[in-house]
């Protein structure tokens, strides 16, 4: 073990090392946690969340507001985005306070019947089919604009619930999370909590508060982004520990629908199973299958993948598509 003084000089130094929302060139509004799919190891932890929820109107509009003088892209997100209610409200609110077309983004699975009204709103896509069919259909119109990212096939995601702090002693642990995919390459967020917004550093921390039903978010006001790392030190001290991210543990495919965790988040995967039948996979530290990949591998980049591990059993397609329609009756 290392002393108190050790920990706190690891931890300093990794905290110098991490991208702050105001360094990134992305922040993302999730919208709802509504989604047609159940990937393997989700970033938004949506198989793990008590209830479905959906953005205001009003709550949106204030937190395009908030991220007015942002210079990057502001993307929405989800779950799925296109299935919101008020999904046409929400692309006439993003236009009328965000004017820029070119900086306002799109990410989704499958845009349902909002084709036309996505193409108005978006000068930007990031779109990903998970290798469904239907899904691909849908997003034929907005992939042949050739704006952004288009992935049709099966990806891989590592898992989130194999909290770094079960496997790796205290100054190693640190030095994974200052390197965390996330934070150097994905987003800020802003989500609603209970009614109410909520600033993150993190896209994954906001799903760690929303899977929990805690709030350890920002108050969203103006240019909470531009915040200093000492304001979003207690965030990153409270959640990046308990991420399995940095961890860089094999993925899983994402039509598994399989969680993988490690005891800190036994909650949350055990939580899934008894409410959702979810697949899960407790890891322990003699079992453990490293891999520096991304946190995500897209289509091409996880064919590798297909090959090692052979295409699923019919009974576990079977299996998973039981479940998707069950899902989907819910919702």
């Amino acid at each position: 073990m290392i002393d108190d003084t050790a920990q706190n000089s690891a931890m300093e130094n990794s905290l110098l090392k991490m991208r702050l929302p105001k360094e990134m060139t992305i922040i993302v509004i999730d919208i709802t946690n509504k989604c047609d799919l159940g990937c393997s190891n989700c970033t938004r932890l949506l198989e793990n969340q008590d209830k479905l929820w959906e953005m205001t109107p009003d709550n949106f509009r204030l937190a395009v507001q908030s991220l007015k003088n942002f210079p990057g892209t502001v993307g929405i997100i989800g779950g799925n985005p296109a299935m919101h209610r008020n999904f046409v409200e929400i692309c006439n609110i993003f236009a009328e306070e965000f004017p820029d077309k070119s900086r306002r983004g799109l990410w989704t699975n499958n845009i349902f019947k909002h084709e036309d009204i996505a193409t108005r709103t978006f000068g930007g896509f990031n779109l990903n089919a998970h290798n469904s069919q239907r899904g691909k259909q849908s997003l034929r119109g907005l992939k042949s604009l050739k704006i952004g990212n288009y992935y049709d096939g099966n990806s891989v995601h590592a898992p989130l619930l194999t909290a770094v702090k079960d496997l790796f002693p205290e100054d190693e642990m640190w030095g994974r999370i200052s390197k965390c995919d996330i934070n150097q390459e994905w987003s800020a967020s802003i989500v609603q909590n209970n009614g109410v917004l909520r600033g993150y550093f993190c896209e994954v921390a906001a799903s760690f508060d929303l899977a929990r039903g805690t709030d350890h978010g920002k108050p969203i006001v103006s240019d909470w982004w531009k915040g200093n790392i000492d304001f979003f030190k207690d965030q990153i001290t409270h959640f990046c520990p308990g991420c399995g991210v940095p961890a860089k543990l094999k993925g899983t495919m994402d039509e598994l629908e399989t969680d993988t965790y490690t005891s800190s988040n036994s909650d949350l995967a055990e939580k899934s199973a008894r409410l959702r039948s979810r697949n899960v996979v407790r890891l322990e530290a003699n079992s453990l299958e490293f891999d520096e990949h991304k946190v995500t591998l897209y289509s091409h980049e996880a064919r590798s993948y297909n090959k090692q591990r052979g295409s699923a059993s019919k009974f576990s397609k079977f299996k998973n598509q039981v479940r998707r329609v069950i899902r989907n009756l819910a919702n």
